[in-house]
């Protein structure tokens, strides 16, 4: 399941990527999507961070898995669709295969409104096989 739209940005320890929810998709009910969704946007950015960095390092994408979060602040208890939605996720640190992400959820279609906070721990897999 692939909730990413762009990835917009990237460096060594960040990345920036964009989800726009449209009626229709997944985890869309009526006009909003519950607040929940937050973390798995949050732990697709981290992905989207480490797996381009291995590409771009000449590898393969990496795999990953969500190891928790001990705190996530939503702002707002839904988020709403149709509005263009950026996280943003800086990389703690990195002690492979572990990794923390502090993360930001904004809504940047009229400016920049916060719409949740956390902190994602994340283990990093191999490539996969060639």
């Amino acid at each position: 399941m692939l909730l990413v739209d762009r990835l917009l940005a990237h460096d060594l320890e960040n990345v920036t990527i964009e989800k726009t929810f449209r009626a229709g998709e997944l985890f869309v009910e009526g006009d909003v999507v519950s607040g929940f969704v937050v973390v798995e946007l949050f732990a697709q950015a981290a992905a989207a961070h480490f797996g381009y960095a291995g590409l771009v390092a000449g590898g393969a994408f990496a795999s990953g898995a969500l190891l928790g979060t001990r705190k996530i602040d939503l702002a707002v208890p839904s988020l709403p669709i149709e509005r263009r939605l950026e996280v943003r996720a800086h990389q703690v640190f990195a002690m492979p295969p572990a990794a923390q992400y502090d993360c930001t959820l904004l809504d940047v279609t009229d400016g920049e409104i916060v719409l949740a906070t956390g902190t994602i721990n994340v283990a990093m897999g191999p490539p996969p096989p060639t």
